[in-house]
Order: structure tokens, then sequence, then C-alpha cells
């Protein structure tokens, strides 16, 4: 029986609770990432300022072009440092972006000055500066607070080793400067002590998370959003070419359907027809049955360019939107098929890439997977949309190059998705497509 049901989006993963060791690891790790970009900043910033400059200057007699190429390629240097310290450190992604490359049978001058050209150098140069800058202000900062934090037991316990063992004139506190009667001086004074450090015990995780979150915006703004932008442009790059060969194959299938199928029926009916004609008169039986013949070779012609048209441009999916679509092809399908889908909205694209999936999916089920039922299953996971078709069949299939799989791979490619199938032999295929809402 083909059914579907609707259900509630998966639950969110609950919330990491707070631990001790976790804040005080995150606080330490950021006071050695700190300390680190310190000493490194400090030797970057005077190297690569002093090449650069040196560079600059001399650039007119020629010879400051080695030197420019050097103070960036030394600025590269150091911002691989700074990628592998923010991200064993500060537990930020930043991926390292593809250098520029000199064009293919560039001579040696070309190929010395290409660095010069790629913005990520500069990029780089300017980062090693402004993080210097901003590890000036975080470093004091964090050092402080954490100093601070462990007043709160320091603090106390000094004042009462200095009190027992210094002369009581030479023990000025801030009760004594407060104006505090002798006998509370010092109960002021630990209690001043107790209160600053839990001010500082309180508020140093969430400055720490502040400055580290400063420092990886910085980091990535300058030494990894260019790899972002490269990852785009070559999935674009991609799901053009993907596209185009999606389509293409499906112009020759739809050419060969159309050749196999609706053209050859029309071309015997058509003989058929001038057949009963010549009939008509000496044999009007005979024209009457082949009559009758060329009727339900007509009437197979409409169903192959029902079908067809189904693979072009579903009606059911534009009018009543992909549930009833979906539902439409688990009863026509020649295997018992149940889905769910989701009440979520999706865009039109996304929702015809997920048609075609399960389409062709339940398809290929019918023919080659000798499974007794498929199931169907469709969801938004934040900003993608997830399809997934599992059959309880013999398994083994394979992407060929030409085959229904192969086709369904290259369209979802066009539509910057990711197309996976898995299929064990002797335990069912899943097909499974995952598609950006936003591609």
């Amino acid at each position: 029986m083909n059914t579907m049901t609707m259900s509630p989006p998966a639950e969110t993963p609950p919330v990491q609770r707070w631990s001790a060791r976790r804040w005080a690891t995150r606080i330490g790790l950021f006071l050695a990432y700190a300390f680190v970009s310190l000493v490194l900043g400090a030797l970057g910033f005077s190297i690569v300022l002093t090449l650069l400059a040196a560079g600059a200057g001399t650039v007119v007699i020629w010879i400051g072009l080695p030197i420019l190429v050097g103070g960036v390629l030394t600025a590269h240097g150091f911002a691989t440092v700074g990628r592998a310290l923010g991200s064993s450190l500060l537990g930020a992604d930043l991926p390292r972006p593809a250098p520029k490359q000199a064009p293919e049978g560039a001579g040696r001058a070309r190929r010395l000055v290409t660095p010069l050209t790629d913005p990520q150098s500069w990029l780089d140069a300017l980062w090693i500066l402004a993080n210097f800058l901003l590890v000036l202000i975080t470093f004091p900062l964090a050092l402080t607070w954490a100093v601070g934090s462990l007043a709160i037991i320091g603090g106390p316990v000094s004042t009462l080793v200095l009190d027992r063992v210094l002369p009581e004139d030479d023990v000025n506190g801030l009760g004594a400067l407060l104006g505090a009667p002798e006998q509370y001086q010092l109960a002021l004074d630990i209690v001043l002590q107790v209160a600053m450090g839990l001010f500082f015990l309180l508020t140093v995780g969430l400055l720490v998370r502040g400055l580290s979150a400063a420092h990886r915006g910085l980091a990535h703004g300058l030494l990894s959003s260019r790899y972002e932008t490269q990852q785009r442009l070559l999935r674009t790059q991609e799901s053009r070419a993907a596209g185009r060969a999606a389509e293409s194959t499906a112009l020759r299938r739809l050419e060969r359907d159309l050749h196999d199928g609706p053209q050859q029926r029309l071309v015997r009916a058509t003989m058929d027809l001038a057949r009963a004609e010549s009939l008509a008169a000496e044999n009007p039986e005979k024209a009457g049955e082949v009559m009758r013949q060329t009727r339900e070779q007509l009437g197979l012609t409409l169903d192959d360019l029902r079908r067809l048209s189904r693979g072009i441009a579903p009606p059911i999916l534009v009018d009543r939107g992909l549930a009833a679509a979906l539902t439409e092809l688990a009863a026509i399908s020649p295997l018992p098929a149940t889905v769910q889908c989701r009440d979520v909205e999706l865009p039109e694209h996304v929702e015809i890439g997920i048609y075609y999936v399960v389409s062709e999916s339940l398809t290929n089920a019918a023919k080659h997977s000798g499974a007794q039922q498929v199931h169907v299953d469709v969801a938004r996971i934040g900003d993608d949309a997830q399809v997934r078709i599992q059959d309880d069949g013999r398994g083994g299939a394979e992407m060929r190059t030409g085959g229904g799989l192969a086709g369904l791979a290259g369209r979802v490619a066009s539509l910057e998705g990711t197309f996976t199938v898995t299929s064990p032999v002797g335990r069912g295929t899943q097909v499974e497509a995952v598609i950006p809402c936003a591609s």
C-alpha cells in the first residue's frame, strides 16, 4: 500500500553543559595563543615591515622587486603559522586559499613577481600588522583578568601572611586607606580582595570568549575569506559543467525515448491508417480491425507521451506541491512505496530536483533491485534539503557512465548538491541527495 505521512521537524541537539575544566582550558589556550602571537607578531612585524619598506624604496632600480617578493613570502610563512595557531589553540577553521599561479609558459621574471599580484600575499602582510596591534591589547587584558581571578584566594592568604610576618605599623591595607576602625581593617581587606577576585573570576570567561572571537574574526577575514570565495567559484563552475552534462544527457535520452517509443508507434499508425483506407471499400471488416489496432497504438503512444512529459515538467508539482507529487510517484510505482515528507517550504528548483531524484530512483529500484518495498524520506536540515530513497533489494548498485544514477548525480551537482549511493550486496540500496536551498 502506498502511503504518505507528515511528521514534525527533527529535534535540535541538546545544548552542551558548562564545564569548569572546559572553561579553564579555554582561558589557558587563549593565554598561550596570545603569548605566542605576541612574540611571533613582534618578530614578523619587524621583519616583514623592513623588507617591504626596503623593497618599496628600491623598486625603481629593480632590485626592490626581489626584496618585495621576499617580504610577501615571509608574510606568507608567518600567516601559515598563524593559521596553525588559530586552528589548534582557538579552534578556528582557517583553511588556506589557493595561491595565484603564473600563466603557462610564463618566463622566470613573470613567475618571480606572481606573488606580488596575489591579493592573499598582501592580506597576509596586513594580518601580521593588525594581529600584532590587536594582541598588544588582548594579551594584557586577558592576563590581568586571569591573575585577578587568582586574587579570590591569593589575596586573603597573602594578607594574612603579611599581617603575621610584618610589624603592625607596616601593614597599610585598603581598610586603613578607607579609614576603617583598626579592629575591622583586616576583615575589610579580606572582603574587598575576595570581592575583586570574584569579579575577575566571574567575568574572565566572557572576556576571553570575546577576545578569542576578535582574533578568530580577524584571522578569518584576512587569512581565509578568499578560500570561501574560491570554493564558491569552484562549486559554481562544477555545477555549471554538471548542469550542461546533465542537460545534454537528458536531451539525448529524451530523443532516444521519443524515437524508440512514440515516433515508432506513430509511424506504424500512419501505415495502418493508409492500409485501412485501401481496405475500406473491398473489405470493411478487415479495415475495421486495422482501425481498432491503430486506436490501441495511439493509446499506447499517448501513455508514452504522458510518461515523458512527467520527466520534463510535472504539472502536479507546480499545481499541488512536492508532497502531492511524491504521493503520485509512490502510487504509480510498481513497488510498494511509502513517502515521509516533512512539512517544510523549499525553493521551486529544489523541489524539482528532489522530484527527479525520487522518480528516477523508484524507476531504478523497480527495474534492477528486486526489492519488496521502498521508503522515501524528505526533510530540511538547516539550509539544505535532504532526500533519501531506501529499498530492501539485492544491493550492488553502481554509478556507471551514461546510467540513471550517473544522470541523477549530474543533475544534483548542477544544483550544487551532493549525491551518494550506498549499496552493499544483499543489504539494499540507499540513494541520498542533499541540495542547498540557496543554490
